[in-house]
């Protein structure tokens, strides 16, 4: 796990800035600390790289639907209430599924419209899950699918959790993915300040880990 004030220190040496008590004067003349300002950003920054890594995991939370978060149809499909600071899917694997569900399609792709077709559906050789809301308006995990009748038992049920100051990443900072948490928080604070390029520098810096397993 990695503290917040860590964090922020980490941002603070990015920039050069390593005394706590030093204000951001060289971007700005603004009042407001320097921590205060990274602090304020550091949940924007890690929801960016949540949703544009393309491996791995920065923030992994557990998760143990109660039976009543649960329900299934009649025809093998189901939804699962999701926790209130789900982000994104890292992966579902419900008993009988030949293997997890490492994806969260769109509610309006091609993959999820092909489920209301029973003989295009996804099964347990290849599942599928797929955003949604239930009748409440409550955020679900709608699954494709089970055999028609049996109950679903969820074996593991993993995701990338909204940062929480409190309890801070749930990640060790060797993990690229930190480092391109604490680039996109830089770029966020020069962005604050109108330093457009330095901004836009430290994000293609931050993308750039984002895809790294990918280009590799």
């Amino acid at each position: 796990m990695i503290p917040l004030a860590l964090l922020v220190e980490k941002v603070r040496l990015l920039i050069n800035e390593p005394d706590e008590d030093v204000v951001l004067t060289a971007l700005s003349r603004d009042t407001r600390k320097l921590s205060d300002s990274i602090k304020a950003l550091m949940p924007d920054a890690v929801l960016f790289v949540q949703h544009h890594k393309t491996y791995g995991s920065l923030n992994p939370a557990p998760y143990e639907p109660t039976a009543d978060a649960i329900k299934s149809n009649a025809d093998g499909s189901g939804e699962i209430v999701l926790p209130h600071d789900f982000v994104t899917l890292l992966q579902l694997h419900l008993e009988g599924w030949h293997r997890p569900c490492t994806r969260l399609c769109a509610a309006d792709s091609a993959e999820a419209k092909a489920q209301s077709n029973m003989h295009t559906r996804a099964g347990v050789c290849k599942p599928l899950c797929v955003e949604g809301l239930d009748s409440r308006g409550m955020p679900v995990l709608h699954y494709y699918s089970l055999p028609p009748g049996m109950a679903p038992v969820v074996k593991s049920f993993v995701y990338e959790a909204a940062f929480d100051e409190n309890k801070g990443l749930n990640s060790e900072l060797s993990n690229p993915l930190v480092q391109a948490v604490l680039y996109q928080c830089v770029a966020l604070l020069y962005n604050m300040f109108e330093r457009r390029d330095s901004a836009n520098a430290f994000m293609s810096l931050a993308m750039s880990l984002c895809n790294k397993e990918k280009k590799q």
